[in-house]
């Protein structure tokens, strides 16, 4: 997988395992499985009875535990069904640098583009807040409240590590890139933003801003590296920061 597949279009069985395997879909699996199965397991197996407390916590542990388990599963879908999205210019060892499928140049690229881009969507946040005044987005809210009954590790597993993999590989490698050409289009760009932004549920201008205009960073970092290891890179360090200023708060 790291060597890179052959370019190839991807069909109609790599996009339904994609978006089976992808957080959004296991979420909603998940939560159903452990409303319908939640309250019999505890008691069978556990001997604990079931409490509205506990019907309470539902969405959120369908939402963690969906969101971890979506890495594993769409990593073996790219494995099996042998779908060119790590490594797509097949960079040997010699030609990657750090992270295989990132050259050097496209590293200079990103040392560059990561703060200046952030710096500028920082500074367009900051303007539509003194217009529009502050908002905190709802999908914001939910995952800083989740804090609150998941442990930090596995928070950090699922912010940090599992999502910037996992939705890239699907908006930036199924969505922005056909799949049988190394280069995409600025059609491509807005759309896998738009996608990507607006299942963040964004509930008024601001937060479509920050949604579709962190989607629309990341795709440009794909789109100009042609790989969608730059766009999980930059994905990565966002949620990172993120995730340490949330244990600040």
């Amino acid at each position: 997988m790291l060597d890179g597949y052959s370019l190839k279009k991807y069909d109609w069985k790599d996009w339904t395992l994609m978006i089976i395997t992808s957080s959004l879909a296991l979420q909603v699996i998940v939560t159903l499985a452990l409303s319908l199965y939640g309250p019999f397991i505890l008691n069978r197996f556990f001997n604990t009875p079931f409490t509205i407390e506990m019907l309470d916590l539902i969405p959120v542990y369908g939402t963690i535990y969906g969101t971890i388990a979506s890495l594993p599963l769409t990593l073996w879908v790219v494995h099996k069904r042998e779908i060119p999205l790590f490594n797509r210019k097949q960079l040997t060892k010699n030609q990657s640098f750090i992270l295989r499928g990132l050259s050097k140049k496209d590293w200079k690229f990103l040392l560059f583009y990561i703060p200046s881009s952030y710096i500028l969507y920082i500074l367009g946040e900051n303007i539509l807040i003194n217009l529009l005044g502050p908002s905190e987005p709802i999908n914001q809210i939910a995952v800083e409240s989740m804090f609150e009954y998941i442990p930090v590790w596995q928070m950090f597993l699922m912010i940090v590590v599992v999502a910037p993999i996992a939705e890239e590989l699907l908006f930036r490698g199924m969505i922005l890139f056909s799949g049988d050409r190394r280069e995409t289009t600025w059609l491509r760009v807005c759309i896998s933003a738009i996608i990507f932004g607006f299942v963040h549920t964004p509930t008024d201008l601001l937060s479509i801003y920050t949604y579709v205009g962190m989607g629309l960073i990341f795709s440009y970092a794909a789109k100009h590296t042609e790989a969608v290891e730059a766009s999980i890179v930059y994905h990565f360090l966002n949620n990172l920061l993120g995730f340490i200023v949330i244990l600040t708060l």
